[in-house]
């Protein structure tokens, strides 16, 4: 280690700082090479850009020698201080990059030294965490987005949507929105972007969930009626679709009359109902109960978010339990997966909680005299 300094160092280092490096090449102890290694950290964080080219290399390669040797606070410590730092050597940022994720944070999320090559790397071949730090770096190119798509988990998707300064493709905003059907997370971030064009958010206005829809409709440049008229027109191709699946909706609406008259016609029979698949028993029993038209309840059944299904079932005194019953047995129709997730049971429960009874009759009684649903969904306080 003495050899390599004697024959690397001449000036422009200082003599003292020669001195200084040698004493401590020197040393055998865990405490001298972690010194030797803050001492040639200290000289590339003040003087990297007086240093000459075979200075640089092999100071590097007593870096790179002493890093298995260094505790991991040491590392970090050094990771820290040459951060932000222009002149570092390129070689020396991207050891550090490429250490634990202890170590290799900061300079991930902050180095101007490293190149979109180096990133990507590092995004494919290192963890989860050193991508969540790639993801919240400043100006993120393109491609390297792209690979935190591909690599990346939902988290790291997340942190990217959520990071303004991230450029993002054309072509992967649009392969987000899609994905965005099934995992709930990337929607508002989505939303939020200012890159993502009009017709992207017109086309995620069908699957979001409610407060989502709220935001599309005050942000971007749409028409609420028009993609109402959209809407009831996809709800009403996919009925036809269903038609010869089941029983005609005449027979199934005869039998929910007779039930109606009756006083036989309860939440229970309609949650029976759906589980034997006799949906449209179900829908025109639903409509029956909430006291508004069939087309309208299979909007409000098949509604993505599953925030209009609970507003009707509030306004109506059906309980929670019978609410995610139907929510859940409903979801073969919309495509998705019949089990809900943990995360789904809360986020369906807590809003259902955070809505009065009082509130979702309102909106109700807006839907029985207002064939703008959205509006009505919009409309409600919670």
């Amino acid at each position: 280690m003495k050899g390599m300094l004697v024959d690397a160092i001449h000036p422009p280092v200082r003599d003292s700082e020669v001195r200084e490096l040698f004493k401590l090449a020197q040393e055998k102890s865990k405490e001298g090479r972690e010194s030797l290694y803050n001492a040639i950290g200290d000289l590339f964080e003040r003087r990297a850009g007086e240093l000459q080219a075979g200075e640089r290399e092999t100071m590097l390669e007593i870096l790179e020698r002493l890093s298995h040797d260094v505790e991991m606070s040491v590392r970090a410590n050094l990771a820290n201080r040459l951060s932000e730092s222009g002149d570092a050597p390129h070689d020396l940022i991207l050891m550090l990059a490429n250490d634990e994720v202890q170590v290799a944070y900061k300079i991930l999320a902050s180095s101007p030294i490293l190149r979109d090559g180096d990133l990507v790397e590092v995004v494919r071949h290192r963890t989860m965490q050193h991508q969540l730090a790639i993801a919240i770096r400043k100006d993120i190119s393109e491609e390297v987005s792209a690979a935190l798509v591909e690599a990346g988990t939902e988290d790291v998707i997340v942190t990217l949507l959520n990071n303004q300064d991230a450029r993002i493709s054309a072509n992967v905003l649009d392969y987000l929105a899609e994905e965005s059907k099934r995992i709930d997370s990337y929607q508002k971030p989505l939303v939020r972007r200012p890159d993502l064009p009009t017709e992207l958010a017109e086309r995620m206005h069908y699957w979001v969930s409610a407060a989502v829809r709220n935001y599309i409709v005050d942000n971007f440049d749409v028409d609420i009626d028009d993609l109402d008229d959209q809407m009831s027109a996809t709800v009403t191709e996919v009925l036809e679709e269903k038609k010869d699946e089941e029983a005609t909706g005449d027979a199934a609406e005869r039998l929910v009359d007779r039930l109606f008259d009756g006083g036989g016609l309860s939440a229970e029979f309609a949650l029976k109902s759906l589980h034997q698949g006799q949906v449209s028993i179900f829908e025109m029993a639903f409509a029956k109960m909430v006291g508004i038209r069939p087309v309208l309840a299979r909007r409000i059944i098949y509604e993505p978010g599953g925030e209009a299904l609970g507003i009707a079932c509030r306004a109506i005194g059906i309980e929670r339990t019978v609410y995610l019953q139907i929510y859940q047995l409903t979801r073969k129709a919309r495509n998705s997966e019949i089990r809900l997730s943990k995360d789904e049971v809360v986020k369906l429960t807590q809003f259902y909680e955070s809505i009065t009874r009082e509130s979702a009759f309102l909106v109700l009684r807006k839907w029985q005299r207002d064939k703008r649903y959205l509006a009505a969904v919009r409309a409600v306080k919670y």
